[in-house]
């Protein structure tokens, strides 16, 4: 497939027609495969609005498409335009639809509710926060993978919006659930803390050293985040300041 205005002008001809779109969109899916068709669906979420449609897709359910079975792309698409939508019409609906999303056994249809709180935090991240400041006290371990893995996005991050992101940080270390799909959480907490520090070094490695020694699980989360090259590269000697206190 081509760019992304390519895609689009592929796709214009077929929007109202459902069994084209869909066909269109599974056979260009790139699945199976390690990689799905990613501008393909960024492309659609900019021309497609078919809430009936794209409600019907949520219920392709992993019991019904795997995470490497093409049907699943329609269910991935559906999130990513909801996404969008939202960004026009404010419908609270389309964030409950995410947040059930959110907890799909797919990995991909997890990433695919990040993008999708992403297109929301470009557009406003305001009305991201209000989102997520309602979400974060009452949230499974899914649903705060959901929220940090929105939130680690460089396009909107800055040393004012990376003080909430550090907020929220701190409230799911306070209050892990070790158990109930903590392993999504945790590799979740693995990457997304130093995206978050990269982005206002000044607060956040003390954000980070205050975390250090709290306990094991804890340890290991800030060690991989110190492991990674957004960090290692540009702030090397803090990043060995910190290893040399776990």
């Amino acid at each position: 497939m081509g760019k992304k205005e390519d895609l689009i002008d592929k796709l214009n001809p077929i929007l109202d027609n459902q069994e084209e779109l869909e066909k269109f969109l599974v056979d260009n899916s790139n699945l199976p495969g390690p990689r799905s068709n990613l501008e393909l669906a960024f492309a659609l979420s900019e021309t497609y609005n078919n809430l009936e449609v794209l409600l019907e897709w949520t219920k392709i359910t992993e019991d019904k498409a795997d995470v490497n079975d093409p049907k699943s792309f329609l269910a991935f698409c559906s999130a990513l335009c909801f996404g969008r939508i939202y960004t026009k019409t404010k419908d609270k609906k389309l964030i409950v639809c995410l947040k059930q999303l959110a907890n799909d056994g797919r990995w991909r249809m997890r990433e695919a509710v990040a993008f999708a709180f992403q297109f929301i935090g470009e557009n406003d991240f305001e009305e991201l926060r209000n989102i997520f400041s309602q979400w974060i006290h009452q949230s499974n371990n899914f649903e705060k993978r959901a929220i940090l893995a929105s939130l680690a996005h460089p396009r909107f991050l800055n040393e004012q919006t990376t003080e909430f992101c550090f907020e929220i940080s701190e409230i799911v270390l306070n209050g892990m659930d070790l158990n109930n799909n903590f392993d999504a959480l945790r590799k979740g907490l693995a990457f997304t803390i130093s995206v978050f520090v990269a982005a206002n070094p000044d607060s956040g490695f003390p954000f980070m050293e205050q975390w250090i020694g709290k306990n094991k699980v804890i340890d290991k989360i800030i060690k991989e985040n110190l492991k990674k090259n957004r960090l290692v590269k540009k702030y090397p000697k803090q990043v060995e300041n910190l290893f040399n206190m776990i």
